[in-house]
């Protein structure tokens, strides 16, 4: 069944893009492939790729309709043993899981928080499935004081045993708990020891105004989640930072509070992901895990104007879904963080005259609630390709660097075949970077929407 499946696929793909085969050796003609030097779409050529890597760019012949091909993304933190639902990753998920991250474009992907991962990559190997590649963060620093029930997953304290057969990525979980935490004494040292052992201390501040300045103040290169409202970067002398906002993890908590627009956006993310719109879409509720306090969520319109306003810190964005979280499965939390960006990114009201009439846009039901100064991503559309230039830089240049991917975040002769097909110009279609016709990976056809026929189920 499994043969006939894969037969029947080959078959359909040769008929939709002949060039696109399950094979390490392909052609393709009359592409537009991203220029990372140029951060733009260069002109047509026609590519080649054998034993897994891109051997060479040729002129290609102007077409009306040409594909276009953007390097593998990269995530810089995801949690493979969450399902998004409040539970644990089984096996019979799993499959799907890997799926849901190549669906949206990803290549590597950066795990934190998971118990060791070798048995799941032995899984994969010994199952064929098809999985973006991916490496393991050495586990996250907690307060010595939180019970940790868990003890594998995390370490009590500060204290450093590196696990060879993870990165050096050493995250450091700065708010758990109330009035616990640690000093800007023992944060300094440790990720003075961390760095002098060649590991990358990376600062965990869970939205808390308090955490993030500790992390600025004794010097961390890396900081994720938000950055509160009225955070004062010029209490640390280093600014150069490199920042992974997480919006998403704190935007879906927002939700949890307005069913009608969840409602609405599932319906977006169904058409922009298709592996969330089969499997996920009708799996989860909104309604409030046990023992969560919704007064205690911070609200989602504190991190609106930092955003928009911090240049430095937008300079050196990274990007990182915290797929794993309620709410944000594999992909599609990919395309909620990017939307956010966007919605974050445009010009203010103000800076527009004329906006098209009764075309509120998708954003303004949600954030419209929250401040009259953000503006709706359809209603400044001369922006928006600038914008998704610097979110594609994100994607591959800036965090494939950051968690060490193979091809750098860049399509080029020599490098590893790594990249998602479009149908139009993701810079300026109004579905933006989302979504993928299909993923290819190591010059595998790894991913591509289940072919149909018109009358029959999907």
């Amino acid at each position: 069944m499994k043969n006939r499946r894969l037969l029947f696929l080959s078959l359909f793909l040769s008929a939709f893009a002949p060039t696109i085969l399950l094979s390490q050796n392909l052609k393709m003609k009359s592409v537009r492939i991203w220029d990372s030097e140029k951060a733009n779409f260069g002109g047509f050529v026609d590519l080649e790729v054998a034993q897994g890597k891109v051997i060479s760019f040729r002129e290609g012949t102007p077409v009306s309709n040409p594909k276009y091909l953007l390097p593998g993304f990269c995530d810089a933190s995801v949690t493979l043993g969450a399902n998004a639902r409040g539970g644990k990753t089984n096996r019979d998920e799993l499959p799907t899981y890997l799926s849901g991250y190549l669906a949206a474009g990803f290549s590597h992907i950066e795990s934190v928080g998971d118990p060791n991962l070798t048995q799941v990559q032995n899984e994969i190997t010994k199952s064929k499935w098809f999985s973006p590649i991916f490496t393991q963060s050495q586990k996250p620093a907690l307060y010595s004081e939180i019970a940790i029930g868990q003890s594998s997953l995390y370490h009590s304290g500060l204290g450093l045993v590196p696990d060879p057969k993870r990165n050096r990525h050493l995250p450091i979980f700065l708010k758990e708990v109330e009035n616990r935490g640690f000093s800007q004494t023992e944060l300094y040292a440790k990720r003075r020891e961390g760095e002098e052992k060649g590991y990358l201390p990376v600062a965990y501040t869970f939205s808390d105004k308090t955490s993030w300045e500790d992390a600025l103040d004794t010097g961390f290169a890396v900081i994720f989640h938000p950055m509160p409202a009225g955070t004062n970067l010029y209490r640390t002398q280093k600014r150069d930072f490199r920042w992974a906002p997480m919006l998403s993890v704190l935007y879906i908590q927002n939700l949890k509070s307005n069913p009608e627009v969840w409602k609405e956006e599932i319906e977006v993310w169904s058409k922009l992901h298709s592996v969330f719109g089969a499997r996920w879409k009708d799996s989860f509720s909104i309604e409030s895990e046990p023992g969560e306090d919704s007064d205690s969520v911070p609200n989602f319109s504190e991190y609106q104007s930092t955003f928009q306003t911090e240049a430095e810190a937008r300079k050196n964005l990274l990007f990182a879904s915290g797929a794993g979280h309620f709410g944000l499965f594999p992909g599609q939390a990919a395309i909620v963080e990017v939307r956010l960006w966007e919605a974050l990114l445009t010009k203010k009201w103000g800076e527009r005259t004329s906006a098209p009439i009764g075309k509120p846009g998708f954003w303004a039901s949600f954030f419209g609630s929250f401040s009259p100064n953000l503006q709706t991503t359809n209603l400044d559309p001369e922006t928006l390709p600038q914008i998704r230039r610097e979110i594609l830089q994100t994607l591959t240049l800036k965090t494939c660097s950051f968690v060490g991917a193979d091809h750098e975040g860049k399509i080029r002769v020599g490098g590893p075949a790594h990249f998602s097909v479009h149908n139009e110009n993701p810079l300026k279609r109004p579905s933006g970077i989302f979504p993928i016709e299909s993923m290819v990976l190591g010059g595998k056809l790894v991913y591509t929407p289940k072919p149909t026929k018109e009358g029959t189920a999907k």
